[in-house]
């Protein structure tokens, strides 16, 4: 017995159906995927800047009093500590456009494209 015309396009349209259905939920676990591993990185990125601004605080408090028994005055010493900091926030300033917004950029385009590893 042949099959019927009708049963053929039917079943071919409940396949297409299943496997359009399938590729969404394949895209949105791929995207839900994606935004994990960029929160992810966006979370260790801050509680390491974050420890690291902890540690150059300290750092320059410890700096500032030791300038400070050395000149024989805790706010010349801190006074030194501050201009140390505005020497290397001028040239930040001057390329920060340029350098650092463009790598935050590259790192979450890199995230976002990645190839996945086969297991």
């Amino acid at each position: 017995m042949e099959r019927e015309p009708i049963d053929f396009f039917q079943e071919l349209k409940v396949m297409i159906t299943d496997y359009v259905s399938a590729r969404i939920k394949l895209l949105k676990f791929e995207i839900y995927e994606k935004a994990a591993k960029i929160s992810a990185s966006l979370f260790s990125a801050f509680v390491i800047v974050m420890l690291a601004f902890l540690v150059l605080l300290f750092l320059s408090i410890s700096l500032g009093f030791y300038f400070g028994t050395l000149f024989n005055s805790n706010g010349a010493g801190f006074l030194l500590v501050t201009g140390i900091y505005l020497l290397l926030l001028v040239p930040l300033l001057l390329i920060k456009k340029n350098w650092i917004e463009r790598l935050i950029i590259n790192r979450i385009i890199e995230k976002l494209t990645e190839k996945e590893e086969e297991l």
